[in-house]
């Protein structure tokens, strides 16, 4: 189980959350519906360890998060441009990771010869889609899809959602899913959650 405890973030002087808490259990898909602004990208960051929290405590299976090494709950941002070091091809990076072979790729629409490209030399959605499969490691127990799908056209989408709710039930994994499409979260999720200021 995911557990967040009193967590509680200010940034540049503004409080986003505070003293929050809730927990994820494993194959459990909850989708957190807030407005542009309100903190939801920067909770996915300090849950997938990109930045710390203010105060407060974030642990999986009863135990803290490990301070070096692969962190057991990934972030597929609203931006994956931002995550890609841009002196180094898609295939490079994800391969830091893990190496997905060819079925893989496929499942995700990835074509291979993405991977021998820079992040520039690529469209928003053809990033999107090697996040994802960048942060789908066999190691990740929790993956907070941040807006995933949104640069990409409905039937991608629709691609794109049936994987990963397959590996949800396969992996028994964590799914949290920040939206600004309510139906989107009443098809997939199953709790909802509207955090309140």
């Amino acid at each position: 189980m995911l557990e967040v405890h009193q967590l509680s973030i200010v940034q540049n002087g503004h409080r986003l959350w505070d003293s929050v808490s809730f927990q994820v259990k494993a194959g459990e898909r909850q989708g957190i519906s807030a407005p542009s602004g309100f903190g939801k990208t920067t909770l996915g960051r300090v849950l997938a360890q990109w930045q710390t929290a203010t105060s407060g405590s974030v642990s999986v299976g009863g135990q803290p998060l490990p301070k070096k090494g692969y962190c057991p709950i990934q972030l597929v941002p609203q931006h994956p441009e931002q995550t890609f070091n841009p002196y180094r091809t898609t295939g490079e990076s994800l391969r830091d990771a893990w190496s997905p072979d060819a079925a893989w790729l496929e499942r995700l629409a990835v074509s291979p010869a993405w991977l021998t490209r820079r992040p520039d030399e690529l469209s928003g959605g053809e990033l999107a889609r090697i996040a994802l499969l960048r942060a789908l490691d066999p190691r990740t127990r929790y993956l907070i899809a941040d807006e995933v799908t949104a640069q990409l056209d409905a039937h991608v989408q629709a691609q794109v959602w049936q994987v990963l709710l397959e590996e949800v039930k396969r992996r028994e994994l964590g799914l949290i899913v920040f939206s600004h499409n309510q139906a989107l979260l009443e098809k997939v999720c199953t709790r909802i959650w509207s955090p309140q200021r």
